[in-house]
């Protein structure tokens, strides 16, 4: 695809050499160490003048995007996380059929499992054919499996079916932070990365939070019945509202050389200049198609490139062996898992003596992740936009991708604190107030979704050549990992207690929080190293 951009924008643009060392040979700088400042801010990835580029969407138009995916996120994980209040209705009824905890608790940690396999099913196709198609896909199938699980009439069935709705709602996890990345550039992507964050999580909290009354007032199967009505209504919204969002962008738009650096590092081929835009074209109807209503309903556009869905498994494998990135895989992989133990556990001990909470108003120990919503996403996503320009400003002008990993403190702090304190008190119920359980839902979320989005804005600055294979690795294996810690939660338990259990995850927490000290300070030389494999030859 060619970039054109108009005369009057270009004295805007300022060429960005190449450093040349004492040999003569092109020095190539490290993936994802780029030029964010030049006494302005600069627009990474650069961009071009074509109306259809989804950068160019008016941002009125963004936000309706960003709702479209929100509501899909919020009703596939609410079907899934949110019938951890509801798994009090199902007890009597499976136990009386020889069904024991541990069986019942698979309805919630199996889903989980299938959701990690729905990415790297529905992830490669996307980067293929496009994300409009997938999204509508697993619409689709977030209805059916909704509508399945409603008219269950037994324990097989019931799982079969949430294992299937487990697969559309995975797409939330890898393709939605994916269309969010790509209407956004590289300064703003955190703010607006919390933002969809924020609209997502405050829905899933408030549907998550009536699960049990709206279940307790219309029985457990119409609140499936519900939820894919809902799913169906947001279907025809997003075939109406959602544009495609894919765009073949060269590399050099991200401020990175076309050649991999060890061929430019041996003399091979020279490395190219790259542009810093400071200011946006305007937009050329001359040479490019505007963006119009009917565009915007096609289901695909550009031909499907089948090999890219190829390379993206090829490079998933590849990347589990970039250390920063099995670090974050690892993180993402253990806190999405206590997240769902805790999410599999609350319930049966508010509902226990002492505290004898009534069955349906179980759930409403979720209302604290509204005020995590509110308040502390907005504050880590524009915090950390804020602070990576601040630090460029410092650095001149140069934006180094470790600085995303500063926010990451304040979550692990939580995570750590709230993982001991939910064992201590689950262990010890007379010696503590309900509050305990209502603290660490919402509060170990927060551990969750820091953790899950600074790692994902951290590697996404790091190597943006790779995007929708770290969105795939991140998502569909903390999915795998999860299902391992969260799995084996009632065994655990019943072997070591409450205490011992979670003084284990809070020690994990803590433990990989503090390798995230050692990514910070040796991550760019790891960068430098692992980014002439995350380039791909001939890459215009």
């Amino acid at each position: 695809m060619t970039e054109i951009i108009p005369d009057k924008a270009k004295a805007s643009h300022v060429e960005l050499e190449h450093t040349l060392s004492r040999d003569g040979l092109a020095k190539v700088d490290t993936m994802g160490t780029v030029k964010l400042t030049d006494g302005v801010v600069v627009y990474i990835p650069t961009p071009t003048a074509d109306p259809q580029d989804p950068l160019n969407m008016p941002i009125w138009q963004k936000w309706i995007v960003l709702v479209i995916i929100s509501i899909f996120s919020c009703l596939g994980l609410s079907l899934v996380s949110g019938f951890g209040g509801l798994l009090g209705f199902y007890i009597p009824t499976y136990a009386a059929l020889g069904y024991g905890y541990a069986n019942i608790t698979h309805l919630m940690t199996y889903p989980t499992l299938f959701m990690g396999i729905g990415n790297i099913i529905g992830m490669p196709i996307a980067l293929a054919v496009g994300r409009r198609i997938v999204l509508l896909g697993s619409t689709v199938i977030l209805v059916v499996s909704a509508v399945l699980c409603a008219c269950a009439t037994n324990y097989e069935w019931h799982l079969a079916a949430r294992m299937v709705l487990g697969l559309a709602a995975g797409q939330s996890e890898a393709l939605v932070p994916l269309i969010t990345s790509e209407i956004f550039f590289v300064h703003e992507r955190s703010t607006f990365l919390m933002a969809q964050q924020l609209v997502q999580t405050s829905m899933t909290a408030v549907w998550v939070l009536f699960a049990g009354p709206i279940a307790g007032r219309i029985t457990p199967g119409w609140w499936y019945g519900l939820g894919a009505i809902l799913a169906g209504v947001q279907l025809v919204a997003a075939i109406l509202f959602l544009p495609e969002t894919k765009y073949n962008r060269p590399l050099t738009s991200f401020q990175e050389s076309t050649v991999p650096n060890s061929n430019i590092e041996s003399g091979i081929a020279p490395a190219p200049s790259v542009t810093l835009c400071t200011h946006r074209p305007e937009l050329d109807f001359e040479n490019f198609a505007p963006r119009t209503f009917r565009s915007d309903l096609r289901l695909w556009v550009d031909t499907p490139e089948w090999s890219a869905a190829a390379q993206c498994l090829r490079h998933m494998f590849q990347l589990l062996f970039f250390p920063a990135v099995f670090w974050a895989l690892l993180l993402n992989g253990l806190t999405l898992g206590v997240n769902i133990a805790i999410g599999t556990t609350y319930g049966n001990i508010l509902h226990a003596p002492p505290y004898n909470w009534p069955q349906d108003s179980v759930s409403y120990a979720n209302c604290g992740q509204i005020i995590v919503a509110f308040i502390g996403l907005p504050l880590l996503g524009q915090f950390s936009d804020k602070l990576i320009q601040w630090r460029a400003r410092r650095n001149e002008g140069i934006h180094e991708p470790e600085v995303r990993l500063i926010p990451l403190v304040l979550p692990i702090v939580v995570g750590v604190f709230t993982a001991i304190l939910y064992g201590q008190g689950a262990q010890n119920p007379t010696k503590y107030h309900w509050f305990v359980y209502v603290w660490a839902v919402a509060a170990y979320f927060f551990c969750f979704i820091g953790a899950n989005i600074v790692a994902i804005t951290y590697l996404l600055d790091s190597y943006p050549a790779r995007a929708g294979p770290l969105l795939v690795i991140i998502c569909a294996f903390r999915g795998i990992m999860s299902f391992g810690v969260s799995y084996g939660i009632a065994p655990f338990i019943e072997k070591s207690g409450y205490d011992g259990a979670f003084n284990t995850f809070g020690g994990l927490t803590a433990g990989l929080g503090a390798i995230g000290i050692f990514i910070y300070i040796f991550g760019k030389k790891l960068r430098s190293y692992t980014g002439k494999y995350a380039k791909d030859k001939g890459r215009e």
